[in-house]
């Protein structure tokens, strides 16, 4: 037996991948920063582009979103309020971040010194933190939330806004001024593929059979715990019954101590296959992972 899926919104979802596209480019800013290329010129060409379209979409666009929804969530849930307010000064200070790290880009492009170079790392690593932090945040709280408040109308009211947009780099269409940036991601992924060919299209069916593995496993447990509930339930129904049916006080102790006896001997038996079982799929997880690499 599985759980079954939820089913977001689409607006959750559109921001969901706009913050995973997000976190690709932080890791790409964070990898051009510990580079040794930042002594050339051409080492800052990456890092503007990420920090201009960081600038000129998400502070433009996709931030302006999620204020939207979050201006209808405090209205349908006041209490999250202090939350929301927060986020939306976190929003106005990423924007003049961006604006400032342009300006440090500018210069550290043109005069390349330790110092220059220092203050770029500075203020790049901190908004890279400063950035996850916020945008784990709001998945982990404001976003459930979100989904659990409001109404169909406000949903339709975000998606409109977002289907005013697009986007400049992930978008059905590439602007000009991004196509650096484009072409960047495209090699990377080209050679991505070209190691998966290496290593034998095996692997990445190895990878879905070690998924499988793992939803196996939880599956199994779960129907373990929901037969082991229905026989405590029937159990405690038949103790119930013999306890209250005009029995002696002894006799009542007397049945209510071996279903105590019966409960701790099936948290025992519960503990002991759960443990088998989750050794189980962890083996199997693990050998399907590794198989088609070796």
């Amino acid at each position: 037996m599985t759980m079954p899926a939820i089913e977001f919104p689409n607006a959750i979802i559109a921001l969901r991948d706009e913050h995973r596209y997000m976190g690709l480019l932080l890791t790409t800013l964070e990898e051009q920063l510990e580079s040794e290329e930042l002594s050339a010129r051409e080492g800052y060409f990456l890092m503007q582009d990420i920090v201009r379209y960081m600038h000129e979409y998400p502070d433009t666009e996709h931030h302006p979103t999620e204020d939207l929804m979050f201006e209808k969530l405090v209205r349908r849930n006041p209490a999250r309020e202090m939350d929301v307010a927060r986020l939306r000064r976190e929003h106005v200070m990423l924007r003049e971040n961006t604006a400032d790290m342009l300006e440090l880009l500018d210069n550290a492009a043109k005069r390349r010194t330790p110092k220059a170079i220092k203050a770029l790392r500075v203020a790049c690593s901190d908004y890279i933190d400063r950035l996850r932090q916020h945008m784990q945040f709001e998945e982990a709280e404001l976003f459930p939330s979100a989904v659990r408040c409001l109404a169909h109308k406000d949903w339709h009211a975000i998606d409109r806004r977002l289907e005013s947009t697009q986007d400049p780099l992930f978008g059905p269409t590439v602007q000009h001024d991004y196509r650096v940036l484009y072409e960047y991601f495209a090699n990377r992924a080209a050679q991505v593929s070209q190691q998966m060919t290496h290593y034998g299209f095996l692997q990445l069916d190895n990878m879905i059979l070690s998924a499988d593995a793992v939803e196996a496993g939880i599956a199994e447990i779960w129907e373990m715990l929901l037969g082991h509930a229905d026989s405590l339930a029937q159990e405690l129904r038949v103790v119930a019954n013999k306890s209250f049916d005009g029995r002696s006080l002894i006799s009542a102790i007397t049945v209510q101590s071996a279903y105590a006896g019966f409960v701790g001997k099936t948290a025992c038996q519960v503990g002991s296959k759960a443990a088998r079982i989750y050794y189980k799929t962890l083996r199997d997880a693990v050998v399907f992972f590794f198989k088609g690499t070796q």
